[in-house]
Order: C-alpha cells, then sequence, then structure tokens
C-alpha cells in the first residue's frame, strides 16, 4: 500500500521485517529504513551523515536529499519533509548510476580513507531518547 505519510520510530536494531508507513531510525548505527513509499515492499536504507542523507528531526523527521530508486523496478522518487512523503518524477536507472557515482566521489572528498565515527550520533540518540522519555 502506498504511503503519503512516515511515521519516525527511533531503535537501536532496525528490524528484519520492516512495517509500511514507519521511517526506523538508528541513531547508533547512523541509518535510516522503510519499506519503499510506493507500496512495492522494497527495503530502503539511507546511511545518515554528512556525505549521505541528512535527518532532521523536530517532532516530525524530514530527510534529505530525496530518495531515489531507479535500481528498482518501481523506480519511485521522493522527499520525506515533515514525516510527509512527496512524490518526484520517477527515476530511471541511469539516472540512479549517475548519482550513485557522484555519491561515491562526495563521500571520497568528504572521509577520504576514512569511515566516519558513530560518537556524535550516539550522544545525540541518547540524548533524543530522553527527550521523547524514551530508554
Amino acid at each position: 500500500m502506498k504511503s503519503e505519510e512516515l511515521e519516525p520510530v527511533f531503535v537501536e536494531y532496525v528490524p528484519m521485517d520492516l512495517a509500511g508507513g514507519i521511517l526506523y531510525v538508528s541513531m547508533e548505527y547512523a541509518t535510516a529504513s522503510h519499506q519503499c513509499a510506493c507500496g512495492c515492499g522494497v527495503r530502503i536504507v539511507t546511511p545518515l551523515g554528512p556525505a549521505d542523507w541528512i535527518l532532521t528531526f523536530d517532532g516530525q523527521v524530514t530527510l534529505s536529499p530525496s530518495v531515489g530508486n531507479g535500481q528498482f523496478p518501481c523506480g519511485s522518487h521522493y522527499l520525506i519533509r515533515k514525516n510527509r512523503v512527496v512524490w518526484c518524477k520517477p527515476m530511471t536507472r541511469s539516472a540512479a548510476l549517475a548519482t550513485h557515482t557522484l555519491d561515491t566521489a562526495q563521500r571520497a572528498q568528504t572521509y577520504g580513507d576514512v569511515a566516519p565515527r558513530a560518537g556524535v550520533l550516539r550522544k545525540l540518540s541518547r540524548w533524543l531518547r530522553r527527550l521523547l522519555g524514551r530508554s
């Protein structure tokens, strides 16, 4: 079923079986995961970091940049803004490959040979849990 909204759920570990309409956020592992919003059931994993996706939480979640599924048959392309799914023009396989090439170059420029550390994200996660009253 197509999702028009994704509810954020903060977890340490993302479950194997994802429920539709939920955006699972693991600050410990710097990822956000969900079922493709088109309803095809594909698992979407977005790594979080300065050269990847940026997650903003102010009671609602915004994920930047867009989620483009040109590598999957559905070709879905959408933004997640304040928990809402904002649909964009479908992404072609060639557009997805071009984006992947640019992303790889940006990651190399940002991180070089060193993988990012999750220490700051872990602290942010603990702070968010306390703020939300979740242990």
